[in-house]
């Protein structure tokens, strides 16, 4: 597998850092190395949040994405959006909350947008809104392809309780399905 670099956006509070774990966890599970970084600013809740997941079979000797080079990005706030997209490479992938998430008619000629109510599905079809962070592991995963669903799911169950197991379950599969629907639909125009 070629180094995979992604980036997760919102706000303190909406679980990215969890998605951006599980992504390391698994990686490392599988053999390779896997590494998140998370930067929050002081206000943490309802302030803009970053976390970078890079995934690779080599050692990875830095441990930030420097702007130009994630390949994709997820992002549930808009003002984290408008702070951290420079950083997705030209022609990268990005899955943005249309319901909170604006980009602009010249993002959409830069990147790869697609539209995919996260929030929404985590509320109202898993019937609760912290699953958003799990939905957004399934989109991010279907996307990229960076690592198998099993290994991932394994992970991703390993850290969060068993009374919630079935509920982060229908979620996975639920972001799943999302994702490969919007990316048969193509990205926003």
């Amino acid at each position: 597998m070629a180094r995979t670099l992604m980036r997760f956006t919102g706000v303190g509070g909406q679980g990215v850092l969890l998605a951006g774990e599980i992504f390391a966890a698994a990686k490392i599970k599988t053999g390779g190395y896997g590494l998140k970084t998370a930067t929050y600013t002081s206000q943490v809740r309802g302030g803009p949040t970053v976390v970078d997941i890079t995934l690779d079979d080599e050692e990875i000797f830095y441990p930030y994405a420097n702007d130009g080079e994630v390949n994709f990005m997820l992002s549930v706030a808009d003002v984290s959006y408008r702070l951290f997209k420079n950083g997705v490479q030209p022609g990268g992938t990005i899955v943005i909350e249309p319901n909170l998430v604006h980009p602009t008619e010249e993002d959409k000629k830069k990147w790869n947008i697609y539209e995919i109510p996260i929030i929404t599905i985590a509320k109202e079809e898993v019937g609760n809104v912290i699953t958003q962070s799990v939905v957004a592991l399934a989109i991010a995963n279907t996307f990229t392809k960076a690592l198998d669903k099993k290994v991932l799911v394994d992970t991703m169950l390993s850290k969060v309780p068993e009374k919630v197991h079935a509920v982060n379950l229908k979620a996975y599969e639920l972001g799943e399905k999302y994702a490969l629907e919007a990316i048969a639909q193509g990205p926003a125009q």
